[in-house]
């Protein structure tokens, strides 16, 4: 029991004195050789920590990023509901051929800039019964352009 306890009391010492140099400390009883390998060792532990601390900020970015493609979906399918509200907010009226719009709510947001370009000159015509929507929403008809 006696000499099991001394082993890991020895033990226990040499994993402090290995702490202790591995952030500079008691380094002056190193060899050159000694001092080489300990370099090595803490170079490929940097590595291996950097590796992780990248791998990790890349899947944080990843996640945001399709988050924001996903909000800007959303808000683009938002923008296109309000437009066709203030263009027929009681649904009277029949858009006869009105392709761009048909085809920006079937593709999503993917279409949204031209959407948006074909209801500004439409908007231009008949001044009179919309708001600009520049100027109520914030947005700029290239603000809203998904990448």
């Amino acid at each position: 029991m006696q000499e099991q306890l001394r082993k890991l009391k020895d033990i226990n010492h040499m994993l402090k004195k290995e702490i202790r140099q591995r952030i500079g400390e008691d380094l002056n009883e190193l060899s050159i050789d000694h001092l080489r390998v300990l370099e090595q060792d803490m170079s490929e532990a940097l590595n291996g920590v950097r590796g992780r601390k990248y791998h990790v900020i890349k899947t944080q970015t990843d996640t945001c990023k399709k988050k924001v493609r996903s909000l800007e979906e959303r808000q683009g399918n938002l923008w296109m509901e309000y437009e066709a509200k203030l263009e027929d907010p009681y649904g009277l009226v029949d858009n006869e051929g009105d392709y761009e719009s048909a085809a920006a709510l079937v593709n999503g947001a993917s279409n949204l800039y031209a959407f948006r370009l074909h209801q500004g000159q439409h908007h231009h015509q008949h001044h009179h019964q919309h708001p600009d929507l520049n100027l109520a929403g914030g947005f700029g008809h290239h603000e809203l352009r998904l990448p």
